[in-house]
């Protein structure tokens, strides 16, 4: 009897033990600042492994800028992250990045074992010239579309024209760079090209003016065509690996859910208006990858990295999935973040720092589960595709 009572209490322990790893074994706790490359990998279980890859490019929007806007609009505007209490816990200094600390792309080049790329409206001429390691174009309330972006502010830089800057004045500062074009050759098609696009354009652009104009699926199609267009763009000019996430279901940021009436967690006419352009990512890239010579595309779904976490907060560690961290003008949580005015404390446990943008407790979120994870990632994962 006493036999039994303790294997029926062991059997009760290892379940315990189970459901514990279940629950919270996906639980990783936001590295240091200054962590390297390293030490990074072994945080996040990756082990000794070999990575060649010279070089990050991101283009995108306010989820991968790391300062192009604070340049553009100055220190003062909330979408520029340009004031406390943006990067507070970057060394407590606003950098130009929508949060509280790091993003995606700055624990994606750690990994690496690459600096953070520069924003390029940030560097000199020198900078630009000697660079080899990468740079960031992204901008806050940029759009695929050409003509989208400038509902919020009309001096963003848009996906063409942050293609414009790679091809104009990256490309010619590489080519003086190499000393010869088989070498610059070698190094681009090593190098990563990371893009995180159509947020502003399936969000802001289209509820305020496009609504009227297009039904929504003719309007995710045109994301669709615009998108492979620069892409393609890319590729002509040297890029061969491709990481592109598709959008994170803005339906459930706190300033949709406290500015639209809906029922339900999120409002969810958002969320199928993204998923409509999300279900045709995957097929494109495929097209541009069989049709591309050499090149590798990689689909990044960030929608359900979010989905994820708002259907079990906890067992990604987060606490609160729906308040911003930040306080407004106001004195709510509603609206852009105040400048100087202490946000919450407990930041780390928080999906939202601002009523639109993720904290950086999240961005390790994607961020790892981009570089680790083939359930999130397809064909491959960001690690296998660094070292493809």
């Amino acid at each position: 009897m006493v036999k039994l009572d303790i294997s029926i209490n062991f059997c009760v322990f290892m379940l315990l033990v189970y459901l514990l790893e279940f629950v919270y074994g996906d639980v990783i706790e936001v590295p240091p600042l200054n962590i390297n490359q390293q030490d990074l990998l072994k945080h996040l279980s990756l082990g000794d492994i070999k990575i060649d890859f010279p070089a990050l490019y991101v283009f995108g929007d306010s989820f991968v800028d790391n300062g192009n806007n604070k340049v553009i609009l100055g220190n003062e505007d909330a979408i520029g992250g340009g004031y406390l209490p943006f990067g507070i816990d970057f060394d407590g200094k606003p950098t130009g990045r929508v949060t509280n600390g790091r993003i995606g792309v700055d624990f994606i080049a750690t990994a690496g074992g690459l600096p953070y790329p520069p924003p390029i409206m940030g560097m000199s001429k020198i900078d630009r010239k000697t660079i080899r390691t990468g740079v960031n174009y992204a901008s806050g309330s940029s759009g695929l579309l050409p003509q989208n972006g400038h509902v919020l502010h009309k001096n963003v830089i848009n996906f063409f024209q942050q293609v414009d800057l790679f091809e104009n004045s990256t490309m010619k500062d590489l080519k003086s760079t190499f000393d010869s074009p088989k070498r610059l050759k070698k190094y681009l098609s090593k190098s990563l090209f990371f893009i995180h696009h159509a947020s502003n354009d399936l969000g802001v652009t289209f509820e305020v003016e496009l609504k009227k104009k297009y039904s929504i699926d003719k309007y995710a199609k045109l994301l669709i065509k615009e998108l492979s267009k620069q892409l393609q763009r890319l590729y002509t000019l040297g890029a061969r690996k491709f990481f592109v996430s598709n959008v994170s279901p803005l339906g459930c940021s706190p300033y949709i859910i406290n500015t639209i009436i809906h029922s339900g967690p999120c409002v969810e006419e958002i969320n199928k208006r993204i998923s409509l352009y999300n279900d045709l990512l995957p097929s494109m890239l495929e097209k541009l990858q069989s049709s591309l010579s050499d090149s590798k595309f990689v689909h990044g779904d960030i929608y359900k990295v979010f989905q994820d976490v708002f259907e079990s907060p906890e067992s990604y560690g987060f606490k609160d999935v729906n308040t911003s961290c930040c306080i407004d003008k106001n004195g709510t949580r509603i609206q852009v973040c105040a400048p100087n005015i202490d946000p919450c404390e407990d930041r780390k446990t928080r999906v939202f720092f601002d009523p639109f943008h993720p904290s950086e407790a999240m961005h390790f979120l994607w961020a790892r589960r981009f570089l680790k994870d083939s359930s999130i990632c397809s064909p491959i994962n960001l690690i296998q595709l660094m070292q493809a």
